[in-house]
C-alpha cells in the first residue's frame, strides 16, 4: 500500500460552513438598489419623529439584507422595544445575530420567538441550525423533531436531522433521515453528498457511487460532488478517470484547496511527482493550516530529493500536528540522507515512540534508515525513554 493511502482527500465533513446568508431574515429576495432605496426611506421617517415599530422592523430587514448586522441588531432592539410580542420580528432578530456570529444570543431570541408562537416551524429550524453549529447536536435534534411533528413532509427538517445524528455517532439512523430528505426533495444536491459522505465513512462505496451518478450523468458541476466522484473512482482503481473529474472541479472552483490536495494525491499515484509537487503547493496557498498538505508535501519532496526542503515541509506539519510520528519517521529519513545521523536516530526514536508498531517495521523497510538501525551503537537510543 502506498504510503499516501493514508490521506483522505476530503474531511467526512457533511455540512457546508454555517454562512451569513443562511441566516438573513426572512422575506422577499430584493435587489441591492431597492434594499438601499428602502433603507433611505425609512431613515427620513425616522428623522420625522414617524420611527413606529413597522419602520424599525423594515429599517432592521434592509439593513440585516445589507449585511450591516451591527447596525441591524441595534434597529431591532429599537423595534422590539415598541413591539415586543412579534414573533416574526423576534426570529430575524435572531436570525441577523446568527449571522453575525452572536448564535447564543441567537437562541435566546428563537426561543422568545417560540414563546410567542409555539407552532413556528421556521424558528424551530433556524434555532436547530444554529445549535448544530454550536455543536449541540443532541438540543438541535430536539428542535428538528419539534418542527418536524409541525412539517413531517419538510426536506430541510429530515437533511438537518440527519446532520446532527451523524455527528452523534449514529450514521445508519442518519442515512434513513437523509433518504427521507431525498425522497420528499429529489432535486436537492446537499442530501445526496451528505449520504454518500456516510455511505463511504461506513464502507459502502459502490451505494455511495450509484447516488452521485445520476448527478455527473446530467453534468452537473458542484466542486463537492466532482471531488467526490472523483474519490470513489479513485478508491476503484480509475485514477486517470479520477483526475479528469478533478480537472473540472479545479476549474469550477479553483480556489478549493481540498481539490487541489486531492490532485496532488492521485498525481502522486500516477508517479507525476513534480505535478503532485505543485499541487500541493497551490493547496497550501489556500489552506496553510492544512497538516495533511505539509506532510503530503515533505513527503513528494523527499521522492523529488529535496531533503532539505522536505525537512521544512515537515516542520510546517508538525506545528500543526505535534505529535504526528509519520512526520518524525520521514524528518529521520531526511535526516539520515544529508548524512546527519545524530538528528536521524532521534527523530526515528520520536516516531518509534509514538506508534512503535506501525514505524517499527517500516523502519526495518526503509532502505535508508535499516541501516542505521543495525548499528549495535543506534539501537539503545532508538529504545523509548521513560
Amino acid at each position: 500500500m502506498s504510503a499516501f493511502a493514508i490521506f483522505t482527500p476530503f474531511n467526512f465533513v457533511t455540512t457546508k460552513p454555517m454562512s451569513a446568508d443562511d441566516f438573513l431574515p426572512e422575506g422577499n429576495s430584493q435587489s441591492t438598489t431597492a434594499l438601499q432605496k428602502m433603507l433611505a426611506q425609512c431613515e427620513i421617517w425616522v428623522n420625522q419623529g414617524q420611527g413606529t415599530a413597522a419602520v424599525w422592523q423594515q429599517q432592521s430587514y434592509c439593513l440585516a439584507r445589507l449585511k450591516r448586522y451591527n447596525e441591524a441588531i441595534a434597529s431591532y432592539q429599537k423595534a422590539l422595544h415598541l413591539e415586543p410580542d412579534d414573533p416574526k420580528v423576534w426570529c430575524n432578530f435572531g436570525s441577523t445575530l446568527a449571522a453575525a456570529g452572536y448564535r447564543r444570543e441567537a437562541v435566546h431570541a428563537y426561543d422568545r420567538a417560540l414563546d410567542l408562537a409555539p407552532t413556528y416551524t421556521n424558528v424551530w429550524r433556524r434555532r436547530a441550525k444554529v445549535l448544530y453549529h454550536c455543536q449541540e447536536f443532541g438540543q438541535a435534534i430536539e428542535s428538528y423533531d419539534h418542527a418536524l411533528a409541525l412539517a413531517p413532509t419538510e426536506a430541510r427538517l429530515w437533511y438537518g436531522k440527519g446532520l446532527a445524528t451523524y455527528q452523534l455517532g449514529h450514521p445508519e439512523q442518519a442515512i434513513e433521515h437523509f433518504k427521507r430528505a431525498i425522497a420528499y426533495a429529489p432535486d436537492e444536491l446537499d442530501a445526496y453528498l451528505s449520504l454518500a459522505y456516510v455511505l463511504i465513512d461506513r464502507g459502502q462505496k459502490s451505494q455511495a457511487l450509484a447516488y452521485l451518478q445520476p448527478w455527473i450523468t446530467h453534468g452537473h458541476k458542484d466542486v463537492r460532488l466532482l471531488n467526490c466522484y472523483a474519490y470513489l473512482l479513485q478508491q476503484r482503481g480509475q485514477s486517470d478517470s479520477a483526475l479528469k473529474y478533478l480537472e473540472q472541479a479545479s476549474q469550477a472552483g479553483p480556489e478549493t484547496a481540498e481539490v487541489w490536495f486531492h490532485k496532488g494525491l492521485i498525481m502522486t499515484r500516477l508517479g507525476r511527482y513534480t505535478e503532485a509537487h505543485d499541487a500541493f503547493r497551490v493547496s497550501l496557498s489556500l489552506q496553510a493550516d492544512h497538516a495533511d498538505s505539509w506532510l503530503a508535501l515533505g513527503m513528494i519532496l523527499r521522492k523529488l530529493a529535496a531533503p532539505e526542503e522536505a525537512i521544512a515541509a515537515f516542520d510546517k506539519a508538525l506545528a500543526l500536528s505535534p505529535s504526528h510520528p509519520l512526520a518524525f519517521f520521514h524528518q529521520a529519513a531526511c535526516y539520515a540522507i544529508l548524512g546527519r545521523n545524530d538528528w536521524a536516530l532521534e527523530h526515528l526514536r520520536r516516531a518509534l515512540s509514538l506508534d512503535a508498531a506501525t514505524y517499527g517495521p517500516k523502519a526495518q523497510r526503509d532502505p535508508i534508515l535499516r541501516p542505521l538501525q543495525l548499528q549495535p551503537a543506534n539501537r539503545e537510543q532508538l529504545l523509548p525513554s521513560d
